[in-house]
């Protein structure tokens, strides 16, 4: 005599075959898209936040643009690659003055240039979700203004190694355009000559003693872009 299946395991059973049917998407419908091309070459304007040092005399905001590559072997894991100019002010000081009214001797413009390597991944892996994919990205390089000789006040920027990260929206509409909002980091040190921290006869120095000669800032742009996909 043949066995029939218990009610509650019958019912097991539909439950799981519905479920499994749900699991997915029907590939025509699906609100994830494999992205098709592997490298990317972007041209990125934006705003780049000078963070203000104790003292006033880095690097100041100005406008950032430049360009900005990415290469994607395959899965979500990519490699950047960006440079950058960045249109800066900066605030000389003279150290020697007494009065500190006396000390301001104006802004001057003094550009930055910025290049740097990293690694990235795509929160949706080798796809786009509805047309978009967040990323996350860190890497390490160097910002310079190219001046190896100080100011009349005895400060210098010249290059420096910059730690960089932040995230980012690729919108893929496809073909082989796309757009890209960013927002980056650029953490590099502020160091102040020996001169500051010394009080002219009759004054007081520019900085107390108990400030660090070096210093770490966050420096933070955000960009918008327009890529070529090949």
């Amino acid at each position: 005599m043949k066995k029939s299946v218990p009610s509650f395991v019958s019912g097991l059973l539909v439950a799981a075959s519905i479920a499994g049917a749900q699991v997915g998407h029907n590939p025509a419908t699906s609100p994830y898209i494999d992205l098709e091309h592997a490298q990317e070459l972007s041209l990125i304007v934006g705003s780049f936040h000078g963070h203000r040092d104790p003292v006033n005399v880095g690097p100041q905001s100005g406008a950032l643009y430049g360009l900005h590559y990415e290469f994607r072997a395959g899965g979500p894991a990519y490699l950047t690659a960006e440079v950058a100019r960045i249109q800066s002010d900066r605030n000389v000081l003279n150290p020697f003055a007494i009065a500190e009214k006396g000390r301001e001797l104006g802004n001057r413009s003094q550009p930055l240039y910025s290049g740097d390597v990293g690694l990235g991944i795509g929160l949706t892996g080798g796809k786009s979700w509805h047309h978009i994919v967040p990323e996350l990205a860190g890497g390490l390089g160097l910002i310079s203004d190219f001046r190896t000789a100080a100011d009349t006040g005895g400060y210098k920027f010249g290059t420096r190694f910059a730690l960089t990260w932040g995230g980012g929206v690729r919108v893929v509409p496809g073909g082989k355009w796309q757009f890209r909002f960013d927002v980056k980091n650029r953490m590099y040190t502020i160091a102040y000559p020996e001169a500051f921290y010394v009080a002219p006869t009759g004054g007081t120095a520019i900085v107390p003693t108990t400030q660090s000669k070096s210093f770490w800032l966050n420096n933070p742009a955000i960009t918008l872009g327009i890529s070529r996909l090949f």
